[in-house]
């Protein structure tokens, strides 16, 4: 046992010269049990190089985790994607303790990074770099979202990058976080591969597969909530994806169009506007948006909002749009305005809001003339 403690000791130390010394003092003891009938030498052997490569994946021990890899000095080559008795692979091990050190040796000898653990989670490396205590932050929806930005940015993230950019479904796990609300998790991924996430995902939306970008099915859930979900429990989550709607602002997402891909599909803000989700136009008024963009009808984002009912509850909303450049008397296929939805509504609060903002007439220019007196 003391033997063992010996090169355990060593590889958290990460010191090759005293885990050889100790590995051949362990090889001497096998090969005499090998010697007496036994033919376990070999299998410890290979038990022992694949334990203590987790051992030195857990402490960052890359010369040791080399040196077992390698096989030399009659030592027997350690698996590279050896599960322990977790399930766990040397790269999920150093994946939680933000090996970066290992993660990079690892990832270059080919260590799979699509390989799950067995233990329910179905976790793959990234998933267990992105959930490790190393990169928690005191931050719940409630605080703002530069707070998390400014956190995070605060913490190593080079491990989450090293197995971001070697991880094939990046985009699919940066999409079930996005969905689930996991805010902290999106926002590292945004920090080091907002490239690789802002790409179409493909997914199944009522039963059919299309291809969608984050940023718009995070839009099309929190509407899908509604109003409702104070009543069916699930408030935080509506407020973690309002949270991911302004996240996903801050990098840009609104240029992640969907259009390209399915025309029928209307922009966030006209969605937003249809449904007449109060938060979410507030949350997609904060950045640069078209707020003349038309659905198929003609009918603008300000068209929607003054023919629902929230207008005459929540003013800021046509304020908003108007600030934003709506334009009072844009007219759809029917020729009808905004100013025409609010008169129908008889809503004369949000008619006096509206001429507020109608474009002042230009004064006539009038050519001034000297006249000649004889």
């Amino acid at each position: 046992m003391g033997k063992e403690d010996d090169v355990s000791r060593a590889v958290v130390e990460d010191d090759t010269a005293l885990l050889l010394a100790a590995v051949d003092s362990i090889k001497k003891a096998a090969l005499g049990r090998l010697r007496n009938g036994s033919d376990a030498a070999r299998i410890l052997d290979q038990e022992m190089s694949n334990r203590l490569l987790h051992l030195a994946c857990r402490h960052d021990a890359a010369e040791c985790a080399r040196l077992l890899l390698d096989g030399e000095y009659g030592i027997t080559p350690a698996s590279v994607d050896a599960r322990d008795q977790l399930t766990r692979t040397p790269l999920h091990v150093a994946a939680d303790a933000h090996s970066k050190r290992c993660i990079q040796l690892l990832l270059s000898r080919n260590a799979r990074t699509d390989v799950r653990l067995l233990d329910g989670t179905r976790l793959v490396a990234l998933e267990v770099a992105l959930m490790s205590r190393r990169v928690q932050v005191d931050w719940s929806p409630d605080n703002s979202v530069e707070d998390l930005l400014a956190y995070l940015q605060q913490k190593d993230l080079n491990a989450v990058r090293l197995l971001a950019e070697k991880t094939r479904e990046v985009g699919k796990v940066a999409y079930r976080y996005a969905m689930e609300g996991r805010v902290a998790a999106l926002a590292m991924l945004l920090l080091v591969a907002e490239e690789r996430i802002s790409a179409m995902m493909s997914v199944v939306i009522d039963g059919v597969r299309t291809k969608r970008s984050i940023y718009n099915s995070v839009v099309d859930e929190v509407l899908s909530i509604g109003e409702a979900s104070a009543r069916d429990g699930n408030e935080m989550r509506t407020k973690a994806l309002l949270c991911e709607i302004q996240l996903l602002n801050q990098f840009g997402a609104t240029s992640w169009r969907d259009r390209k891909v399915d025309r029928r599909s209307l922009p966030p803000l006209l969605r937003a506007a249809k449904a007449g989700d109060m938060n979410v136009k507030k949350m997609l008024l904060m950045r640069d948006v078209d707020v003349n963009e038309t659905d198929p009808e003609g009918n603008t984002a300000l068209h929607w909002c003054l023919s629902s009912s929230s207008s005459t509850q929540e003013p800021r909303i046509e304020w908003l749009l108007l600030k934003n450049g709506a334009r009072v008397f844009q007219g759809n296929k029917l020729g009808l305005t905004p100013v025409h939805s609010t008169a129908a509504k008889d809503n004369y609060k949000a008619l006096q809001i509206a001429l507020i903002y109608l474009p002042r007439p230009k004064k006539p220019h009038y050519s001034l003339q000297r006249k000649m007196v004889l």
